[in-house]
Order: structure tokens, then C-alpha cells, then sequence
């Protein structure tokens, strides 16, 4: 399958140093140490098995085995790369989806700050106001319930809580709707 290369090989010590190798030998040579390394930066063997395995296509779509000068520092860069690119698409869905949150919990940032003095009132109004939502939140089904604790207390995305439960990514954000709908008929009905 991978014959357009002729391979040579040469021997530094144990290991094996590729010049001019075939992509297959490159892959078979390199699969393992990339798979560590990049199972080692996310702590996911099946997250760092796509990483790898995309890496590896870019690398044949791209690149040439034959003429690149180092093929293992080449694939161990485009790894990299793509760590990074997890990392930030990462944040920017994290982002999103505390801004959508915070976009349908209307008062939810004024709820948090607020004035430097402590009021008693405001205190025991505020722990009412837990309280109330902790019973709305014992009140949800039990998936919901999971989903929106995984998310809002133990900071999971929707991806990580899918990964996690086997639930599809679309059912969780509509159970997140549901639970915030439930809260936010709360606030509604706190208000004067």
C-alpha cells in the first residue's frame, strides 16, 4: 500500500533512525512515541488516537517521507499543533457555552456581585434564594440533575459530559435547557 518509498534504515544504538523510509515504517516507527506523548499532554487514549491518526494524514497529505529531512521532528511539530488547536477549541466551546448560560439565567451576574458591604437582609435572602434552588434542582429528573452538576459544578463541557455518560451532545444541551428553564421559572417567580 505505502511501496512509493524505498526503505533504509539505519541503526543508532537500539533504535532505529529513519533516512528515506516508507510512510508505512514511518507509521509504525512513530505511532507508538506520538500516541505517548500526546496521551501524556491530555490524559484521553482515545482523544490522543484521533490527534495521532490526524496527525499522520496531514503529514502523508502534505508531506513527502522521502524528501522531508527529519520526518519525526516534522510529525512530533504537527502534534503539537494540534494539542494546541484542541486546547484553544477547548476554551472557545467553554466560552460559549458560559456565555449562553449567562445569556438565559437573566440576573445571574448581578446575583454574584454586588455591593462590598455585607447586608444581613441581602444574606438571608440569598440563602433562601439557594435553598430554593437546590429544592428545584433535587426536583429535576435524575439525568438532568447529572448532566447540569457535571456541567455547572464540576466545569465539564457538553463534550466531556457526552464522553463521560455515553448521552449524545444534543440531548445534554437540551437537558441544560430544561434544567435552567427550571431555574430561571424560579427567579421569575422571586421577582416583585
Amino acid at each position: 500500500m505505502f511501496d512509493w518509498i524505498k526503505n533504509k534504515t539505519l541503526r543508532k544504538g537500539n533504535d532505529e533512525v529513519c533516512s528515506n523510509k516508507s510512510f508505512e515504517d514511518l507509521f509504525r516507527l512513530q505511532r507508538g512515541p506520538l500516541l505517548r506523548f500526546v496521551n501524556a499532554k491530555i490524559k484521553n487514549e482515545a482523544e490522543a488516537e484521533e490527534i495521532v491518526q490526524e496527525c499522520f494524514i496531514r503529514f502523508q497529505n502534505k508531506y513527502d517521507a522521502e524528501t522531508t529531512g527529519s520526518p519525526e521532528a516534522l510529525l512530533a511539530r504537527i502534534a503539537h499543533n494540534l494539542l494546541i488547536d484542541r486546547v484553544r477549541e477547548k476554551k472557545a466551546r467553554a466560552a460559549r457555552e458560559d456565555a449562553w448560560g449567562k445569556l438565559n439565567t437573566d440576573g445571574a451576574v448581578d446575583a454574584i456581585g454586588g455591593s462590598e458591604s455585607i447586608d444581613p437582609a441581602r444574606t438571608l435572602s440569598a440563602k433562601q434564594q439557594v435553598e430554593e434552588a437546590l429544592e428545584v434542582i433535587e426536583k429535576l429528573p435524575d439525568k438532568t440533575r447529572q448532566i447540569f452538576l457535571l456541567h455547572r459544578f464540576e466545569g465539564l463541557t457538553h463534550s466531556e459530559i457526552s464522553e463521560k455518560t455515553g448521552i449524545p451532545k444534543s440531548t445534554i444541551e437540551k437537558h441544560m435547557i430544561k434544567a435552567i428553564k427550571a431555574l430561571s421559572d424560579l427567579k421569575k417567580r422571586a421577582a416583585p
